[in-house]
């Protein structure tokens, strides 16, 4: 089962705040994948580093068959838009247990000109995701 979830950014908790090299924006999120919650997104800056933490929560009956333990198993994959353009993406995550989870991930754009240096502003967070260790994600489109 393949899931494909678009969520704009619904509320700036945070506006790129800068200061020298670093800069920091989050937003309060709504996307659900496969009964997974993801409701916050942390994006910083700090020189040609850029780093980014999702926050969701994991519900119990997603990991509680006992009879086919591979539906116990879910794979994500997150992609973020900045207000300028710029995509993250991050690589194919697990998860594999219940309750309030979080999964980051950095990205180096030093050969993409070191566009991380300049403030930048979260304004869309997607997420695909499906269950089962063999399954398929998809694309984002």
């Amino acid at each position: 089962m393949r899931i494909r979830i678009v969520a704009l950014v619904v509320a700036f908790a945070g506006v790129a705040l800068a200061s020298d090299a670093a800069w920091t924006s989050e937003a309060d999120v709504s996307v659900t994948v496969n009964g997974h919650s993801f409701h916050h997104a942390r994006v910083e800056g700090d020189g040609c580093k850029v780093s980014v933490r999702l926050v969701f929560d994991a519900p119990e009956k997603g990991y509680s068959d006992p009879k086919n333990r591979v539906r116990n198993y879910h794979r994500f994959q997150a992609r973020v838009r900045l207000a300028k353009g710029q995509t993250l993406t991050s690589r194919v995550f697990a998860n594999t247990v219940p309750g309030e989870r979080s999964y980051s991930f950095d990205e180096d754009t030093s050969s993409a000109g070191c566009w991380s240096k300049e403030p930048g502003k979260l304004v869309k967070v997607d997420v695909i995701g499906c269950r089962g260790q063999g399954c398929d994600l998809g694309s984002f489109d």
